[in-house]
C-alpha cells in the first residue's frame, strides 16, 4: 500500500537549498534506506515527511495521518543521565492519550507488551540509563511503536552502536516489517543497508533511487556472526568472511 509520495520538492533554509526536485514514492512493503553524505538532507527529508518541517503541498500522504507514524531521532535523550524507567519512557509514546494527566492499567499493559516485542520485557523497571546502547535503541523503537505506527522513520538507528548490536537492530527492524511495518532509515553502513534494505536512496541534495536485490546470504552471513562471534567489525562484514568460514572451507 502506498503511504506517500513526493513530487518535485525543494526545500531551503534561508537562501541554502537543501533539497532540490525530490521525487519519492514510499509503499509499506518497501524497506527503504536512505544514505548519503553528511549535510546531504536525509535528516531534513525526514522531518519533512513527518510534517515537521513546512512545505507547500509537496507531500500527499495516503492510507495515513502523523499519528500513524513513529520518529526514533538520531538523539534520543537529551541528558542520558536523567533517571527514568525503560516503562515510562515507552508510556511517552501514549503522552497524547492520558485520561486526567494519568496512564491508565491499559496503556501500561500496551507498553510492557510492546516491550517483551523487542524483546525488552524484563527491563520494565530498570532505569533507561543504566541499559547498553542497543538496548535503549530498542526502548526507543518501542516508544515509536506504542502508538500502533504503521510507519516507523529512524534517523541513524545504529549511530554510535557496536556491529553485534547494529545486526541485532536492524533484525528487529526486519522482522517489523515482515509484520507490515513501514521501515524508512537512515544508515551510514552499507553493509546493513545492502543486507536488508529492498530500496536505497543516495541522497545528495538530489535523491537517485536504486532497487537492492537483496543477497539472503550476506543476511545469513550478518546471523551468523551476531549469533556465534564474540569479535566482528566492518571488515568482516564487508569481506563477508570470518576464521571459522575460512576453517571449515580451507
Amino acid at each position: 500500500m502506498q503511504l506517500f509520495h513526493i513530487s518535485h520538492l525543494n526545500y531551503h533554509y534561508g537562501s541554502e537549498e537543501i533539497l532540490h526536485d525530490i521525487n519519492l514514492e514510499y509503499d509499506n512493503q518497501d524497506f527503504l534506506a536512505i544514505i548519503g553524505p553528511n549535510g546531504g538532507g536525509k535528516s531534513t527529508l525526514m522531518k519533512i515527511i513527518l510534517s515537521l518541517l513546512p512545505t507547500k503541498n509537496a507531500i500527499f500522504l495516503d492510507h495515513i495521518q502523523q499519528k500513524d507514524m513513529g520518529y526514533v531521532p538520531q538523539n534520543t535523550l537529551a541528558n542520558p543521565n536523567f533517571p527514568i524507567r525503560v516503562l515510562d519512557v515507552v508510556l511517552m509514546g501514549l503522552i497524547d492519550q492520558k485520561i486526567w494527566g494519568f496512564y491508565t492499567k491499559k496503556d501500561k499493559q500496551k507498553a510492557l507488551q510492546i516491550l517483551q516485542k523487542v524483546g525488552m520485557q524484563d527491563y520494565w523497571d530498570k532505569r533507561i540509563d543504566t541499559l547498553s546502547g542497543g538496548q535503549r535503541q530498542r526502548v526507543f523503537i518501542a516508544r515509536a511503536l506504542v502508538s500502533k505506527s504503521k510507519l516507523m522513520l529512524l534517523d541513524e538507528p545504529t549511530a554510535s552502536l557496536d556491529s553485534k548490536s547494529a545486526i541485532q537492530i536492524y533484525e528487529l527492524l526486519n522482522a517489523l516489517h515482515s509484520e507490515g511495518v513501514g521501515i524508512i532509515t537512515i544508515c551510514h553502513d552499507i553493509n546493513l543497508v545492502l543486507a536488508y534494505a529492498d530500496k536505497i536512496a543516495y541522497l545528495n541534495k538530489q535523491l537517485f533511487l536504486h532497487e537492492n536485490t537483496k543477497e539472503q546470504s550476506k543476511t545469513d552471513f550478518l546471523k551468523h556472526l551476531e549469533n556465534h562471534h564474540h569479535h566482528f567489525c566492518s571488515v568482516e562484514m564487508s569481506l563477508k568472511e570470518c576464521h571459522c568460514e575460512r576453517h571449515e572451507h580451507g
